[in-house]
């Protein structure tokens, strides 16, 4: 009989998975909002009160260009965002949540504070402080990704 080798599993495999457990939980408690994606993008640009740039938007997100002209795109069709002229440069704009969009903003607030609880619980209580303190280490101590392109796009499935 053939005994299989011990099947390595890479940290990154963890990480997946527990990306695709969080954006199913929380896209879950945002099911009967009428989009279905891009809810931390809006959440940012409501955070930053029509004062924030599609670059910077894009340096928030940590994701390149193309992906922040479709988030902005999406969300301008769905009238959750306006487009306005930057005040000093004429060749930029600002981003800013619509009376429609800032309805759902704390909503997503919500949802997003609920679903860290959740995950949160899971780690015994005695392991949460250093656990969360190594995972903000790892991502604070690593490089940007440059010149990588990085697609997570999460959509509601269950509609």
């Amino acid at each position: 009989m053939h005994n299989p080798k011990e099947q390595i599993t890479p940290v990154g495999k963890f990480f997946a998975i527990l990306t695709k457990h969080y954006l199913n939980a929380f896209s879950k408690k945002l099911c009967s909002l009428p989009f279905e994606r891009y809810y931390y993008p809006l959440w940012v640009i409501a955070q930053n009160e029509g004062k924030i740039t599609s670059k910077q938007l894009t340096d928030i997100l940590q994701t390149d260009k193309v992906i922040v002209v479709r988030i902005i795109k999406y969300l301008m069709e769905k009238e959750l965002i306006e487009r306005i002229q930057h005040p000093v440069d004429k060749r930029s704009f600002l981003l800013k949540v619509t009376q429609k969009g800032t309805i759902y903003v704390p909503m997503i607030e919500k949802a997003m504070i609920d679903t860290d609880k959740e995950f949160i619980d899971i780690i015994p209580k005695e392991n949460r402080t250093e656990t969360l303190s190594g995972i903000t280490d790892l991502v604070n101590n690593l490089d940007p990704i440059k010149d990588s392109r990085f697609v997570l796009e999460f959509k509601r499935l269950n509609k």
